[in-house]
């Protein structure tokens, strides 16, 4: 085999490699299932509607307390629930009511850190994504999908 063969091969083998370190962390955003959800997504996965959720991932290494709250556009609230977010897992919930434009929706971690999502319009049927020590100089990250 040729030099240029070999070098072509090895170039081609570098790139795999690359593209697989950049596009795991991506693709690991929505790997992260409790155990307890993972138990009822197998009883329940024709019937799982991630429209109007939340997804608490923990990407740390340490469990966080996490506050979640959906107050309306004269910031009466409508929800509000803490959980305990453990490392490696996530927690998939519903908000008992559909976030409606004007409403914010508040994240606060660990008692300490605070962000607020406004609810914009067009928004129905919106996932919140929200994400602990996933970026060391931020730990709260919050990120909305629509459908």
């Amino acid at each position: 085999m040729s030099g240029k063969k070999i070098l072509i091969i090895f170039a081609g083998i570098c790139l795999l490699l690359v593209s697989a370190v950049i596009l795991n962390p991506s693709t690991q955003h929505t790997s992260l299932i409790s155990k307890e959800e993972n138990s009822s997504e197998t009883n329940n996965s024709n019937e799982r509607d991630i429209f109007n959720s939340f997804i608490i991932n923990n990407w740390g290494n340490a469990n966080h307390k996490v506050n979640v709250e959906l107050l309306d556009s004269k910031n009466n609230s409508e929800f509000n629930k803490s959980y305990t977010s453990v490392p490696g897992e996530s927690i998939e919930k519903k908000f008992p009511v559909t976030p409606k434009s004007g409403e914010k929706i508040v994240v606060t971690l660990d008692n300490d850190i605070t962000k607020t999502q406004a609810v914009i319009e067009g928004s129905t049927g919106l996932s919140l994504y929200i994400d602990v020590d996933m970026v060391t100089s931020d730990p709260l990250g919050l990120s909305i999908v629509l459908p």
